[in-house]
């Protein structure tokens, strides 16, 4: 692995698993309780490789996983997990190419893992009504890649009337009220594509259910995760004394080519 080089995101961990996330800058210091570093001093390093502190602790250098920038953005509101992002990845058969619609961007979470998992051939579509909330994302965006990737728009407007009529492959909503933006998403998404929903609440979750199916949507899928870690040492191996319970419960669901179905029919689906 090549040695790092300036302008380059840097992730520093102690044994003990407390971290940070620098942006290398030649003439920077990275300080801590721990000690000091030159910048210079981690461009000569390679990637695991360490440096070790005058009191003997070990500091660890890595390039950073998505999951690393996703704990370090700046965000307004709760983000959403990686536990919920990779559902969405994988229960939402989300491939790379395909085009990608979301609403309720937010901080731009789920955003930066559709980016890297869709690469240079998707395209991602984020729809965000609050221009403060757009501006956050875009700056996140722009931190972990750099720039605005060629692959994203980004557009201010609200999902329940959308300003253009393409269609999409999927289609990701992360909304106080998603029911209400169903109709739209509805016309905008393909025959046979993929609905997403998380909704914190179940009386959000039985809403937008009741308006899926009034438009013929089937194939519903909708469960919650729950994440448990472990700590394991020498003498012990246990449970950690809190975890990431729930966050939402996520729907999937796929457009049919009927969509006049009513509840009853859709009973069963």
């Amino acid at each position: 692995m090549n040695s790092f080089r300036e302008g380059e995101w840097v992730l520093i961990t102690t044994q003990k698993g407390k971290t940070w996330l620098i942006r290398l800058q030649k003439g920077d210091t990275f300080s801590c309780h721990l000690g000091s570093i030159r910048h210079s001093d981690i461009m000569e390093r390679k990637e695991g490789d360490f440096w070790e502190t005058s009191s003997g602790t070990k500091l660890f250098f890595f390039r950073p996983a998505m999951t690393d920038f996703l704990f370090h953005i700046k965000r307004r509101t709760q983000i959403m997990y990686p536990k919920d992002i990779g559902a969405i990845l994988c229960y939402g058969d989300i491939r790379p190419g395909m085009t990608i619609l979301e609403s309720g961007v937010g901080s731009g979470a789920l955003t930066l893992f559709l980016l890297a998992f869709l690469g240079k051939d998707g395209q991602v579509v984020s729809v965000e009504k609050r221009p403060e909330f757009a501006e956050l994302a875009k700056n996140n965006v722009r931190k972990v890649f750099g720039d605005d990737p060629p692959s994203w728009q980004l557009v201010i407007a609200d999902i329940e009337s959308p300003p253009f009529s393409v269609t999409f492959d999927r289609v990701i909503l992360d909304l106080p009220e998603p029911w209400k933006a169903v109709e739209s998403v509805s016309t905008l998404l393909k025959n046979g594509g993929i609905l997403i929903s998380l909704s914190p609440q179940v009386a959000q979750l039985q809403l937008i259910v009741k308006a899926l199916r009034k438009r013929g949507f089937r194939c519903f899928q909708i469960f919650e995760i729950l994440k448990r870690d472990w700590f394991i040492d020498e003498q012990r191996t246990r449970p950690v004394d809190r975890m990431i319970s729930h966050t939402g419960f996520l729907l999937f669901a796929r457009k049919t080519a009927d969509s006049s179905q009513s509840s009853d029919e859709n009973s069963g689906s």
